[in-house]
C-alpha cells in the first residue's frame, strides 16, 4: 500500500500541497475568525493519510497547517501552536481509531463507524481547537469574549471533515476500483441525478417554500438510504461528500432550511445536521455489507455441506424439528432405493420404514 503511494519525501511534499490547497479553500467560509471555519477539509485529509499511510507522514500535515495559517493571521509562534495542534489531532484520531475501530476498515462494521465518529470526528477534534484558539487567544490575536463562539466554529468544523471528507478518502484509497456491473453503473448514473435533484431541491431553492421551520433537510435521506443499501459505505460517503458541498453552496447563497441570520451560524446549523446524517448513512451501510457477508458465509457453508453429504459412504437423511425430511443424500438413495425428490418435504413418520428392506 505504502510502495504505491510513492517515497516518503514525495509523500510528504504531496500532502502539505494538498493541504494548504484545502486549507485556503475552507478558510474562504471564515466569518468569525480569520483562521476558524466552520467547514474545514484539511482535518478529513489528515486523518485519512494517518491511517492510509501512517504515522510517518506527520511532517507533511504539520508543513501544510503552518503554511496555511503563517499566511492567514497571527505570528510564527501562534502558527507554530496551530499546526501543533492540527497535527496532534490527527496522530490521535488515527491511533484510537487503529487502536479500538479496525483503523482504516472502520466503515466496515456498524459499531466501527459509531465508535470512528466519537473517537475521532467528536473526542480528538477537540485537541485543535483548544490548542489552536488559545495560542490566538494568548498571543492578542482572538478576543477572550469570543473564545467559546471561535472554539465551536473550529470544532465543527474540524468535525466535520473527519466524519464527510476521511471516509471518501479511507474508502477510494483503500479500494479505487468502482466492480459494477451495467446494471449497477445505470443505477449508478440514476442515483447521482437523483441525488442532484433532490440536492437542488432542497439547498438550490428550486422548491417554492421559505419557511424555514420545513424539516426539507430529510428528503435528503432516502437518497443516502438508497446509496447505502444498493452499493456500500464507499459509494455513500461518496453520495454524502456531494450533497454537502451542494448544502453548502445553497446555505450560503441563501437557500435551504438552515439560513438563519448570519452564514456562520447557517453553517453551523448545516454542519451538525450532515454530521449525523453522515453517521447514520455510513452506519447502515456498513450494516447492509455486513448482512451481505453474513449471507454469502452461510451460503457457502451450506454448499461445503452439500458437497460433503453428497460424497458420504453412509446415508444421510436430515429432517426438520417436525420431523420433515429435508435431506437425502446420494447414499440414502442407493440404501433405501428411494431416489430424494419425492421424499423432501414428506414427514418422516409417513414413510414406511418397516416395510422397507435394506441392501
Amino acid at each position: 500500500m505504502r510502495a504505491r503511494w510513492g517515497t516518503p519525501p514525495v509523500v510528504v511534499l504531496g500532502l502539505a500541497a494538498v493541504y494548504v490547497l484545502a486549507g485556503k479553500l475552507g478558510l474562504l467560509l471564515a466569518f468569525v475568525h480569520a483562521s476558524a471555519t466552520a467547514v474545514w477539509p484539511p482535518t478529513g485529509i489528515a486523518l485519512a493519510a494517518f491511517l492510509l499511510l501512517g504515522y510517518r507522514v506527520w511532517p507533511g500535515i504539520f508543513l501544510g497547517a503552518f503554511l496555511v495559517n503563517l499566511t492567514t493571521a497571527g505570528s510564527v509562534a501562534t502558527t507554530l501552536g496551530i499546526a501543533t495542534g492540527n497535527t496532534l489531532e490527527g496522530l490521535a484520531g488515527a491511533y484510537l481509531v487503529n487502536r479500538f475501530a479496525h483503523g482504516a476498515h472502520a466503515f466496515d462494521r456498524p459499531q466501527d463507524v459509531f465508535k470512528f465518529a466519537v473517537l475521532a470526528a467528536l473526542a480528538c477534534m477537540t485537541v485543535s481547537p483548544f490548542i489552536g484558539v488559545t495560542s490566538l487567544a494568548l498571543g492578542g490575536y482572538a478576543d477572550w469574549a469570543e473564545y467559546g463562539r471561535v472554539w465551536l466554529t473550529w470544532w465543527l468544523g474540524d468535525a466535520g471533515g473527519a466524519l464527510i471528507v476521511a471516509p471518501v478518502l479511507l474508502l477510494w484509497g483503500q479500494d479505487p476500483r468502482a466492480r459494477w456491473t451495467l446494471a449497477q453503473v445505470k443505477e449508478a448514473g440514476l442515483l447521482l441525478v437523483t441525488l442532484l435533484l433532490v440536492g437542488l431541491a432542497v439547498f438550490g431553492g428550486v422548491l417554492p417554500i421559505t419557511i424555514e421551520t420545513y424539516p426539507l433537510g430529510f428528503l435528503c435521506i432516502p437518497v443516502l438510504v438508497w446509496t447505502a443499501f444498493r452499493f456500500g459505505p464507499r459509494e455513500t460517503a461518496t453520495a454524502m461528500l456531494l450533497l454537502a458541498g451542494i448544502a453548502i453552496w445553497g446555505t450560503l447563497s441563501g437557500f435551504g432550511p438552515f439560513v438563519r441570520e448570519t452564514q456562520n451560524e447557517s453553517l453551523l446549523l448545516l454542519q451538525s445536521f450532515m454530521g449525523v446524517t453522515a453517521i447514520m448513512a455510513l452506519a447502515l451501510a456498513a450494516g447492509a455489507v455486513e448482512q451481505r457477508r453474513a449471507e454469502a458465509a452461510r451460503t457457502r457453508e451450506a454448499a461445503d455441506t452439500r458437497a460433503i453429504l453428497d460424497m458420504a459412504l453412509d446415508a444421510v437423511i436430515g429432517m426438520d424439528e417436525h420431523g420433515v425430511i429435508t435431506n437425502w443424500n446420494p447414499r440414502a438413495e442407493v440404501i433405501f432405493g428411494w431416489s430424494k425428490s419425492p421424499l423432501c418435504g414428506v414427514t418422516g413418520r409417513s414413510f414406511p420404514w418397516s416395510s422397507q428392506s435394506f441392501p
